[in-house]
């Protein structure tokens, strides 16, 4: 895997681990898409929106990658993962609740030139929920 791709995958899970919003400016390509269970994000001001949003409901989430798979064609990579944090926002309807929660999720990357262009990502909001309310 080379340092570019393997660079942008793990400086986008560094802006999360660390809120460093600003990465987003050098690892995601001008037409960024991001297609988050039903959201869709395009664009790095987009993608600064909804991980801020992400990180003032969970401020000290910490993602871990379990599983870092490249694809065949090599401008896909794959990662398995976890995200720990507090709930101290509202979420989905939830107010904040205080609660160490554990979120799972799975999400592909579309590298092109070094840069993220385009992100599936998929993740257990149903878990999530369960978590909060339970």
């Amino acid at each position: 895997m080379s340092d570019a791709v393997l660079n942008a995958v793990n400086n986008f899970y560094v802006a999360y681990n660390e809120n460093k919003l600003e990465l987003l400016d050098e690892i995601l390509a001008p037409d960024y898409a991001a297609h988050v269970n039903t959201a869709e994000i395009k664009g790095a001001e987009s993608a600064k929106g909804f991980m801020g949003h992400f990180l003032t409901t969970f401020p000290d989430a910490h993602y871990t990658v379990h599983d870092l798979i490249r694809s065949a064609d090599g401008d896909k990579v794959v990662t398995r993962w976890t995200c720990t944090g507090t709930h101290q926002g509202a979420f989905a309807g939830v107010e904040p609740t205080g609660k160490s929660v554990t979120m799972i999720g799975i999400t592909i990357f579309k590298i092109v030139d070094g840069k993220i262009a385009e992100l599936w990502g998929n993740w257990d909001v149903a878990g999530l929920l369960g978590q909060l309310k339970g």
